[in-house]
């Protein structure tokens, strides 16, 4: 089973409600799993991306899990990044001639739309994961990103 072609199905895996995904090719099969995830303090960045093994029969490889953290409540206001959801191409816009969604300065809300990533011919859109304040643009349009890249950062 070629590892390349299993990307994209894991792309859409990360963005689908299942929990469990097995995929077989022959004699092998692949045993995709969702891990519970843990609150992540402000001043982390994104986790890093999990990386599926192949497997030849029924073993099952856990996924990492990040430490639980917490951030005092009188600690100061820390930069916060907003992650690409999934590999693909990222759009800081609605069309090549319309303006962007969001530019350095404006002030997000959670929920916001910022951005869209498309993989496959299909338009997946990226939105803020935390009130700020937008201090920086982290990727460029029309760039190739990879799942959990830190796109933007917040303030």
């Amino acid at each position: 089973m070629d590892i390349q072609a299993l990307k994209p199905l894991i792309d859409l895996f990360s963005q689908a409600p299942l929990q469990e995904l097995d995929v077989s090719d022959g004699a092998q099969t692949v045993k995709i799993t969702r891990a519970a995830r843990y609150a992540l303090a402000q001043s982390e960045t994104c986790p890093p991306p999990a990386s599926p093994l192949p497997s030849t029969g029924g073993e099952q490889v856990p996924d990492a899990l990040p430490p639980l953290t917490t951030t005092p409540t009188n600690a100061p206001v820390q930069a916060q990044d907003i992650c690409a959801p999934m590999y693909g191409t990222l759009h800081l816009a609605p069309s090549p001639d319309a303006p962007p969604f969001v530019s350095i300065g404006d002030t997000l809300a959670v929920g916001q739309q910022v951005a869209l990533i498309e993989a496959m011919k299909v338009f997946t859109p990226v939105k803020a994961t935390a009130n700020g304040r937008l201090e920086a643009i982290l990727a460029e349009d029309g760039q190739e990103v990879e799942a959990d890249q830190p796109l933007m950062r917040l303030s």
